[in-house]
């Protein structure tokens, strides 16, 4: 009941917010924008997206060997954008992640380690783009007296940034304290606790060093300057700093998953945050609208390769049948 409630809230949101779009958009601008997009910038922001996510396959990479498991950055980099191609089709981000963590489990025989790989890359992306976006938040702060008061959405929507921002250094802290490893102790479930645990010898500095550094290496390339890519295509210059600002605070917000594949969330988050610093609001959603579109293009690269990996596990699967149904 609780699954269908949810799954049902998140679908509600996904249309509320898509009606939302629908009709508070001028479709005519729209038109115009797109009309006149400038091509080299949208292969540049396609260039970007890959090299975001071979960034990230390394990063990921770095950190299964701090577990000592290994895959080489072209199997990391099939699975990650494996696990983009399977979000299109899934309500959040956990689908692609909880692949990820399936497919190294299988490969190196390690279940609980393999999961943990996938928790710490996710947390510390977005630990990561939380401090990025707290730096450069100082940036946007001549902007705010003037929208601020007045416009409620924006209000809430800088309030919830800044808490999840908050909850990222909140968790952080609790993780590095020596009591929490007692705490896990305290667990009844054995399966919980090992997690945990797996999860917690992160806390080492020269890891979270590394895996922030690819992170933080990820967020200005695959995500900053990639969107300025994107909003050159369209003949759209923006303040840098205020800009970046902008761009990490949407990764953190977009990251809920309160609808499906985040649709109709991005595009708000977009048009609020890019308002704020003066681009128009039928450029901020052309912009979202793109890099929505570009992004599931980019996914289906994954899909021969996911196609030939499920092929694979078919034919090993039927090969250690086949000595059973000899002896039968």
């Amino acid at each position: 009941m609780k699954k269908h409630l949810f799954t049902f809230l998140k679908v509600s949101v996904t249309l509320g917010l898509s009606l939302w779009l629908i009709f508070s958009l001028d479709w005519r601008e729209v038109v115009t924008h797109l009309s006149g997009i400038r091509i080299e910038y949208i292969f540049l922001y396609i260039l970007m997206q890959i090299l975001g996510n071979i960034i990230s396959s390394r990063k990921w990479q770095v950190i299964a060997l701090y577990k000592n498991i290994s895959f080489s950055l072209r199997d990391g980099f099939f699975t990650y954008i494996t696990g983009a191609f399977i979000n299109n089709f899934l309500p959040s981000t956990i689908g692609g992640d909880t692949y990820r963590a399936m497919w190294l489990a299988k490969r190196s025989g390690r279940r609980f380690a393999s999961i943990s790989t996938v928790v710490f890359d996710r947390f510390i992306g977005f630990w990561t783009l939380a401090l990025l976006a707290l730096i450069l938040g100082y940036f946007l702060l001549p902007y705010l007296p003037t929208y601020l008061p007045g416009d409620f959405s924006l209000m809430t929507l800088s309030l919830l940034t800044f808490a999840a921002i908050a909850l990222y250094f909140g968790l952080t802290f609790v993780y590095w304290q020596p009591w929490f490893q007692k705490l896990l102790l305290l667990i009844p479930s054995r399966r919980i606790r090992s997690l945990l645990e797996e999860i917690h010898s992160f806390s080492k500095r020269d890891i979270w060093f590394r895996a922030s550094a690819w992170s933080a290496l990820f967020a200005f390339v695959g995500i900053g300057l990639s969107n300025r890519f994107l909003f050159s295509s369209l003949g759209v210059e923006v303040p840098l700093l205020p800009y970046l600002a902008c761009i990490f605070s949407i990764a953190i917000v977009i990251s809920a998953p309160i609808t499906i594949n985040n649709i109709g969330v991005k595009e708000w988050a977009y048009a609020f945050f890019f308002t704020m610093i003066g681009i128009d609001f039928e450029v901020a959603v052309v912009a979202s609208l793109l890099s929505r579109f570009i992004q599931t293009f980019i996914s289906f690269i994954a899909l021969p390769h996911y196609l030939s990996s499920r092929e694979k596990e078919k034919s090993l699967r039927e090969e250690a049948l086949e000595p059973k149904e000899i002896l039968s």
